[in-house]
């Protein structure tokens, strides 16, 4: 009997060793942003001195973990039998699993995925970039005539970008849409507007072009259209949304954070949740700021769009917004006036603004609506106050000023 006694022991000895030998003791950082290119680090027992056809494994949306073919491509930076870094792609929060010889080996630890940036592909990282769309800086978004005539929607919208210019950078300025067209992203025009055929709250949409140029291959996002459903019961106001109601500016932050490349995450609290209405989502629409999570990552794709060196097919990086306030983009031709001596305030305006130019020139200030028809026109000398016609509608309105044949022109915004 001893000598089976041995062997029943030796072989759970064996097994016990093995069990131990192969096992994943620890991850670094236990946070983190998927798609960004940060590093994670899994420490263990029992990897192999080199991957071979083992790979990491990370949770994803559909409740799935990655396969195979997914994560033989992400971009494993070492690889030996005590520790994996790699480049840490796209993920859901949860637990992560390293697959060796065909066996899932599962963390004790979870790994929390605060936000994530999409990618074109991981390995090496390829976004598609924003980049200087409208020759003035960034992506104008044209507001449908429904919401830019109703003040309330109006400010809503204008709230929610000067979030995120403020806290990410982003060059994006708003104008009204002063001719329909269909919400078709091969009309080339970025929209905001509502839609009656929309099956969910909200939705963006965006259209991809690539342009080549030797060996190298740019991808940029060439339009993109943001609907909200005419079906649903909007609050567009601040703080928590009535029962019933759905919060206008959260489920943009959502929609509008697709626009900047983040991608859906599970973290409870965060604007990129799946779902922007009823439970979960409910315990914190109320918020009226993004997250730190998602301006970290946007601030990341926004550098990326601002500082990349590809010129080719006319196409420019984003520039950097001077004043994130200025939402209408109504300095983005004051620069021009203020280096020739000649400043126009207020603007805002509601029912007069002042244009000051050197007191020994002359000059005539046109002003011309957002479609191009003219409004008024008057000859200044030095401070000059210009009471603006009562018939005008709130706006956005191009000035002009014409100083001895230089031309130079800005917006004004109308704002009674």
């Amino acid at each position: 009997m001893q000598p089976t006694k041995l062997l029943f022991f030796t072989a759970i000895f064996g097994w016990l060793t093995q069990a131990f030998a192969q096992q994943i003791t620890g991850i670094s950082p236990k946070q983190i942003i998927g798609g960004k290119g940060e590093v994670f680090t899994i420490s263990g027992n029992g990897f192999g001195n080199s991957r071979g056809s083992s790979f990491v494994s990370f949770f994803r949306e559909g409740n799935t973990y990655t396969d195979a073919t997914t994560g033989n491509g992400f971009n494993y930076i070492s690889w030996t039998n005590t520790q994996i870094k790699l480049e840490m792609p796209v993920a859901f929060s949860n637990k992560i699993k390293v697959n060796i010889a065909g066996t899932d080996y599962l963390s004790v630890d979870t790994l929390k995925v605060k936000a994530n940036l999409g990618y074109r592909q991981a390995n090496p990282l390829l976004y598609d970039l924003l980049t200087d769309n409208n020759k003035k800086g960034g992506v104008t978004w044209l507001i449908h005539p429904v919401y830019w005539n109703n003040p309330e929607i109006k400010q809503a919208i204008a709230d929610v970008v000067q979030e995120f210019r403020c806290k990410t950078g982003v060059n994006y300025i708003i104008e009204p849409l002063t001719q329909w067209t269909p919400l078709n992203l091969g009309q080339g025009k970025h929209i905001i507007a509502p839609d009656s055929s929309l099956g969910v709250v909200g939705y963006n949409d965006r259209l991809w072009a690539s342009c080549i140029v030797g060996a190298e291959t740019f991808y940029h996002n060439q339009t993109q259209l943001l609907r909200f459903n005419t079906q649903q019961t909007w609050y567009y106001g601040k703080g928590q949304p009535p029962a019933g109601a759905a919060k206008f500016r959260y489920v943009m932050f959502h929609e509008m954070g697709h626009s900047l490349g983040l991608g859906h995450v599970n973290e409870a609290g965060e604007s990129m949740y799946p779902t922007v209405t009823l439970l979960p989502s409910d315990n914190w629409c109320k918020r009226d700021s993004i997250t730190a999570a998602e301006q970290n990552a946007i601030k990341h794709y926004i550098s990326l769009s601002q500082n990349f060196a590809f010129r080719g097919c006319g196409i420019t990086p984003m520039k950097v917004n001077g004043d994130c306030k200025d939402v209408y983009g109504l300095n983005l031709g004051a620069e021009a006036l203020a280096t020739e001596g000649i400043w126009l305030f207020p603007n805002p305006a509601s029912n007069h603004i002042q244009l000051n130019i050197s007191a020994s020139a002359t000059a005539e200030m046109s002003m011309w609506d957002i479609q191009g028809r003219p409004v008024m026109k008057r000859h200044v000398q030095g401070t000059t106050q210009i009471d603006l016609p009562q018939h005008l509608r709130n706006g956005v309105y191009i000035v002009s000023i014409n100083t001895g044949g230089v031309f130079r022109s800005t917006r004004l915004l109308i704002q009674r």
